[in-house]
């Protein structure tokens, strides 16, 4: 372990402890001004935004891409300090479930009852999207008694993430599948009727996903989703947590994304089914443009690639 490591652990234990004696409105504004300052001295990463929001909003003028790149920051920084106030145990089950609001639930809880197989959720860095997995995973466990999978990516730091990170996304019962071995554990899962979600856009290389046009340039995406809905027939769904207000959320369910075998080649099949996933992303960013991770290197592929 790297002393590098050690101080990024002990940076982040020390602000758990500081907030832990702050009042909640308080944390809200220790973040929030720590993401104003980064917005204004990270240079590197402001111009990474913006160029990301031109890609996707050519049509935007360059204030506009400004205000939204911003407020993304901001909305980040909201769901860091609701992550820190669920570490530090101040958010209840129920105080969780009453910030929330859901539309069709039971629509979709009578879906799980009568799915032999689990469901496949796939969702982006849009609002909240740690805070969905939470909520998402303790209604399934409240409802079902069943856990919800979600696949993950380990974080470079093995301390933050056995001392902080998976605890955090562990809190409400949700269980971590590591990329590693992450689709045949996946399988395993939802053949026992237990589902799972994953990010779809999380930038890959060609060794590990394929190319696939976001927002009309091509992106190394996980041909995974795709390829278990295909293969396995598996009922998926695009879900997404949004901020309506301060502390306050809206869980959107989408329908069930429909595919018929078509008789093409298996990689055809999974490249056009991995485009539709992606549209389904890329429309549902173009309504809360303001809530996307921008400050995210999405495009990464060679010139050639795109």
């Amino acid at each position: 372990m790297t002393l590098r490591e050690q101080l990024e652990y002990a940076a982040t234990a020390g602000t758990l402890n500081v907030c832990r004696i702050l009042p909640e409105e308080a944390v809200y504004a220790l973040f929030t001004g720590f993401a104003r300052l980064i917005y204004a001295v990270g240079r590197r990463r402001r111009t990474l935004s913006l160029r990301n929001m031109e890609i996707a909003f050519p049509e935007k003028s360059l204030s506009e891409r400004k205000q939204f790149v911003k407020q993304s920051y901001l909305n980040l920084a909201e769901s860091m300090a609701m992550d820190t106030l669920i570490t530090i145990g101040r958010v209840t089950d129920k105080r969780l479930l009453d910030m929330i609001d859901v539309e069709d639930w039971n629509q979709l809880s009578q879906r799980i009852a009568a799915s032999e197989k689990g469901l496949l959720f796939f969702t982006g860095h849009l609002g909240n999207w740690e805070l969905m997995s939470q909520y998402l995973g303790m209604r399934i466990k409240l409802d079902h008694g069943k856990p919800l999978h979600v696949i993950a990516r380990k974080t470079n730091n093995q301390l933050l993430e056995e001392r902080v990170v998976r605890p955090l996304r562990e809190h409400f019962g949700v269980n971590i599948l590591y990329k590693k071995n992450a689709l045949m554990r996946s399988v395993k899962a939802l053949n026992r009727g237990e589902s799972v979600g994953t990010l779809i856009d999380q930038r890959l290389n060609l060794n590990e996903g394929i190319a696939v046009e976001f927002f009309g340039r091509a992106a190394g995406t996980s041909a995974m989703p795709a390829l278990l809905q295909i293969r396995f027939d598996i009922t998926t769904l695009p879900i997404f947590m949004v901020k309506t207000g301060h502390r306050k959320y809206r869980f959107i369910i989408g329908d069930p994304v429909p595919w018929t075998d078509n008789g093409k080649p298996m990689e055809e099949q999974v490249l056009e089914l991995t485009r539709i996933h992606q549209k389904i992303l890329e429309d549902m960013i173009r309504n809360y443009p303001d809530q996307w991770f921008w400050m995210h290197n999405r495009w990464g592929l060679p010139k050639e690639k795109q």
